[in-house]
């Protein structure tokens, strides 16, 4: 008896999360569509989204997850964020306002991590700091795993630290550090960034977290604008996968 009510009030817990994130995915959607544009994409009445929308009440569990249902769409959600990326006269990427969508874009990244080649085996995260670490929190809590933060500078000389130089463009060289106790070779890493240019900075790190003897399972970057750096990882065995090209 006392199994079945545990059972039950997890199933309870289970369909009110999906109700509620129901309603987060209509309020996301509401900064950008009006609600005769929602009602005709979800073919629910506008005065219903309206009270959704504004907390008077809530979606049933049915048609939460027909709201749930139709936005995990690989196209839709595509065109949705591309939209939200800039680049800049000066060549830089802003991917920035996708982070205004938290619950659509972790439902698109849901969408191609479960694409991803041994995403089942993949023991940590790890980070580039700092524009990359909102995209690799939201991987990290999708797969459930640790996440690790690769940084340009160390917190303290106390902690052991791994290190791997970048030689930039401008011939300066530079380095980036990954603590040494949050890693081991039994490892499996993900990295991922928000943007990709040249490589250089995603290459030292596979080569950094090489040095630790873990191994690099893939990289998911966000937006790209070129395809210069596609050379560097031609022999690597990783999945390398960007979702954007603008």
């Amino acid at each position: 008896m006392e199994i079945f009510m545990m059972q039950n009030s997890q199933i309870k817990e289970k369909e009110l999360r999906l109700r509620l994130f129901s309603v987060d995915i209509l309020k996301e959607l509401k900064n950008i569509y009006t609600y005769k544009e929602l009602s005709n994409f979800f073919n629910i009445q506008e005065s219903l989204i309206c009270r959704y929308v504004n907390g008077r009440t809530i979606p049933s569990e049915r048609q939460a997850l027909e709201i749930v249902t139709r936005i995990k769409n690989k196209e839709f959600l595509y065109n949705f964020f591309i939209r939200k990326i800039r680049v800049y006269e000066d060549d830089f990427i802003d991917v920035s306002n996708l982070l205004f969508y938290p619950n659509l874009l972790r439902t698109f990244l849901e969408l191609y991590l479960i694409k991803l080649n041994k995403v089942n085996d993949i023991t940590k995260v790890v980070g580039i700091a700092s524009n990359g670490i909102p995209f690799a929190t939201i991987v990290a809590s999708i797969l459930e795993k640790p996440l690790i933060i690769s940084k340009k500078h160390k917190d303290s000389t106390q902690i052991q630290y791994i290190e791997e130089n970048i030689r930039e463009s401008n011939g300066v060289i530079s380095t980036i550090y990954l603590r040494g106790d949050y890693i081991s070779k039994k490892d499996k890493i993900l990295i991922v960034d928000d943007v990709i240019r040249s490589g250089k900075t995603l290459l030292s790190l596979y080569n950094l977290i090489g040095k630790a003897n873990a191994s690099v399972v893939g990289a998911l970057i966000i937006a790209t604008n070129t395809d210069i750096w596609k050379d560097k990882f031609a022999n690597k065995d990783m999945n390398l996968m960007v979702l954007f090209k603008v």
